[in-house]
């Protein structure tokens, strides 16, 4: 039964592979072309039968991340190395796609060539778009709930004010009093609307090489001013770091929150210590084959967060705080996001709290 399987399987093979919906691509050990399906035809815009006997550099000169791709897993010696990608046309235009790259080896493990897989993420990524659309919607009707219950509270002052003003004569003390409601809740909800466009807006990043090093100092400045040693601030820096590329500004917002959160939930002669270091992953993002992020932790020794709570931090108008509005980190999840990074917390209730903020670095300045 074996060698009747195996006659049958080496008989039809290539038909097999032929009729995989993925794109197969074969390289041999002088990485030439030696075997394209129609799969990867069509995706790559090439023909099958004029591309064999290419050179990778030239069938792959229209997406130098494959090349890459090809280079980490000899490099690296990883046998299997993934990343996603858009990639090219002949034709022009790009599709989003899932690419591995994998050793291919004799029976005594010496390289023979490599092989190249390419799977279509077009509907997976139109469905994620949807998605992305409906938790957006849904993130509105939020908002619209919270924007609606928060205008109502400082209206409700400013009414009182002004109808105790239309109706007394109250001397200029208290006029300056009823006056200084007015204008307060005024500014709160200015202050309130702004943070609503932080969170709701279209992006406005001003992207250059960043220091965040720099900026962290700064902000640990400007939250250390004045409390008068009750807490520890512990830099526990890697100074070899590169720049991560991103907006100072919006940077600097996301940093002070995320410190004086910590501040404000730490107990006094608490620590907080602030950790930066080098990730390497192997995601594919745009024309490069390998990504370099920069990670930072923000650690406090407060309470830590409830395993209820855990899910809802990052939503709209959530807040344990009093007085809080609730839109600080799901502002500062939005401007890490439209970064190109990820901002999650690890916690245990009565032990603290990390929020780790991960941003690709900046290339033009990479020198690690």
């Amino acid at each position: 039964m074996r060698r009747a399987d195996s006659r049958y399987l080496g008989e039809q093979w290539l038909n097999v592979l032929e009729s995989l919906d993925d794109g197969l691509i074969v390289m041999n050990g002088d990485k030439r072309l030696e075997f394209m399906n129609e799969g990867a035809a069509q995706l790559t815009g090439l023909s099958a039968v004029q591309s064999v006997g290419l050179p990778a550099t030239r069938l792959f000169a229209g997406n130098p991340w494959l090349l890459e791709l090809l280079e980490a897993t000899r490099a690296s010696g990883v046998r299997n190395v993934r990343g996603d990608a858009a990639l090219a046309g002949r034709h022009g235009g790009t599709r989003p796609v899932r690419a591995a790259a994998t050793l291919l080896v004799d029976d005594e493990g010496h390289e023979v060539g490599s092989l190249v897989t390419l799977h279509d993420l077009s509907y997976q990524r139109e469905l994620e778009s949807r998605s992305r659309e409906a938790d957006r919607l849904g993130q509105l009707e939020i908002l619209l709930a919270g924007l609606a219950h928060e205008i109502k509270n400082p209206l409700s002052g400013m009414r009182g004010a002004a109808q105790l003003l239309s109706v007394t004569h109250p001397d200029e003390h208290r006029m300056r009093e009823c006056t200084q409601i007015i204008l307060g809740e005024i500014d709160r909800l200015n202050s309130l609307m702004a943070q609503l466009l932080d969170l709701t807006g279209p992006p406005r990043l001003e992207r250059r090489g960043v220091n965040i090093h720099e900026l962290i100092d700064r902000v640990l400045a400007i939250e250390g001013a004045g409390r008068g040693g009750r807490l520890s601030f512990v830099r526990a820096f890697d100074p070899s770091l590169p720049d991560v590329l991103g907006d100072s500004g919006r940077l600097t917002q996301v940093l002070l929150n995320l410190v004086r959160n910590a501040v404000e939930v730490s107990p006094p002669g608490g620590t907080i210590t602030v950790t930066t270091r080098m990730e390497t992953s192997y995601y594919v993002a745009g024309a490069n084959g390998r990504e370099q992020f920069l990670s930072l932790d923000v650690s406090d020794q407060g309470p830590g967060i409830e395993p209820e709570n855990l899910g809802r931090i990052f939503s709209p108008f959530f807040t344990t705080k009093d007085g809080g509005t609730g839109l600080g980190l799901a502002i500062s999840q939005r401007i890490i996001t439209e970064h190109g990074g990820v901002l999650r917390v690890k916690t245990e209730p009565g032990s603290g709290s990390i929020f780790t903020v991960t941003l690709p670095v900046d290339r033009g300045n990479h020198h690690v």
